[in-house]
């Protein structure tokens, strides 16, 4: 197991009173978790007189850090030189003691002495530092008893690890529950997104995987009028995406100059989950950059100030495999939409009225789809009432799988979360 440097920082001098007469020494000795280092203990008379001091053969400490405290005791070496003794003035005495370092402690703590004057100092305990990329040459051997591998290990991990607390999940495409003027139209879609590596340092050179997301989202249609109210067609889009840039950061542009601020690149899979003559599937992969104009954005931060801010989001998409289960789906839903987005926001979300516009041309040349989606918090009640005001209106073809080339056009409204 390769040893560590045990890393003390002395900061008692600046804090100790005049007649302090108790100090904690660093060991010089490199330690790893589990071993036994030397530690040293000074014994000071800054008077001017002699005076008595007490050479324990144990001294309780405690470390105090990130890791759950511990208690235990050092052990005076020499016992010869243990009890009680005269300390001329200016004079001083340095005792060795032992210290069995804790074998699952590890971070950067505090050490204290149950001594007079209550000597600490602040001590790292710390694991091998091995990259990451070295861990593949390591021998390792399971079988045996040894912590190394487990220290190897959350070393590694540690070199790029830093904790985020916005987590992994987060909502991916709008979500909503929009109800239309008959009751067969009923439709909702739920939406969520997962980022696989979010607890990855900036300066880490793994930071790359930071925008490796899984995603997926479901859109029904819901028959309530029908006795045994069932799902008239579903849509099942679980996908994997990469995102240049930060789609959530009002200031993550990748290309200020041209407002581009960010681009995705994804593989999706949509299925209605059923087989027959009525199963529908389809794999596509896609390319989706964002551009951002903000209206009367404040320059300097200033918590909650609300602006608006308009979006345009083109998306253009190949389809990927077998198209036998829909084979004219290209004429009806194409391989290209533009999304154009007015909402106003802060620096978190959205706040108030939101506007969202897209087009989708089919091949054919008279084959395309416009759907409208607004929404806006609730008045008055909208601190206390979370979801928003969403309502939706649709013109055009392949609302769902399974009726991809029949054209539809419907209003609903409903609830719907903010975008």
């Amino acid at each position: 197991m390769r040893n560590v440097l045990l890393g003390l920082v002395l900061g008692f001098a600046a804090a100790l009173p005049a007649t302090a007469d108790v100090l904690l020494i660093a060991p010089s000795a490199p330690l790893t978790r589990g071993s036994q280092v030397t530690v040293q203990v000074m014994f000071t008379n800054p008077g001017d007189v002699g005076r008595d001091i007490t050479v324990p053969t144990r001294v309780e400490y405690r470390l105090v850090g990130n890791s759950a405290p511990v208690e235990g005791n050092l052990v005076l070496v020499n016992t010869a030189n243990a009890g009680v003794r005269t300390l001329n003035a200016g004079a001083f005495e340095q005792h060795a003691y032992e210290l069995n370092v804790p074998g699952h402690w590890r971070g950067v703590g505090r050490l204290a002495l149950s001594l007079p004057d209550n000597p600490t100092t602040l001590v790292e305990i710390a694991a091998p530092n091995v990259q990451m990329a070295n861990l593949a040459d390591m021998s390792l051997d399971l079988s045996e008893d040894d912590d190394g591998v487990v220290d190897a290990i959350v070393s590694a991990v540690d070199e790029v690890y830093e904790p985020d607390s916005e987590g992994p999940f987060g909502i991916h495409e709008p979500m909503y529950f929009v109800y239309g003027t008959n009751p067969d139209e009923m439709k909702f879609q739920i939406s969520f997104k997962y980022r696989l590596f979010h607890n990855i340092k900036d300066t880490s050179p793994l930071r790359w995987l930071q925008n490796l997301n899984v995603g997926y989202t479901q859109l029904s249609f819901w028959d309530f009028d029908s006795a045994s109210k069932p799902f008239r067609d579903s849509s099942y889009k679980p996908e994997v995406f990469y995102d240049i840039g930060d789609p959530t950061d009002p200031d993550g542009l990748i290309l200020p100059g041209l407002g581009l601020r960010h681009v995705r690149i994804g593989m999706l899979h949509e299925s209605n989950g059923r087989d027959g003559a009525a199963s529908r599937s389809l794999n596509y992969a896609y390319l989706q950059p964002e551009f951002v104009y903000d209206f009367d954005r404040p320059v300097e931060d200033c918590g909650d100030c609300e602006w608006w801010e308009l979006s345009v989001r083109p998306k253009v998409w190949t389809y990927v495999g077998s198209t036998s289960d829909n084979p004219t789906i290209d004429d009806f839903r194409g391989h290209a939409e533009v999304a154009v987005r007015l909402m106003e926001r802060n620096e978190q979300r959205q706040t108030g009225v939101g506007l969202m516009a897209s087009l989708r041309k089919g091949d054919a040349h008279d084959k395309a789809t416009l759907q409208i989606d607004a929404t806006t918090p609730f008045p008055f009640v909208q601190k206390l009432f979370t979801p928003n005001l969403y309502a939706q209106f649709i013109s055009g073809y392949s609302e769902s799988l399974l009726g991809f080339n029949q054209k539809d056009t419907r209003f609903r409204v409903g609830l719907g979360t903010r975008w």
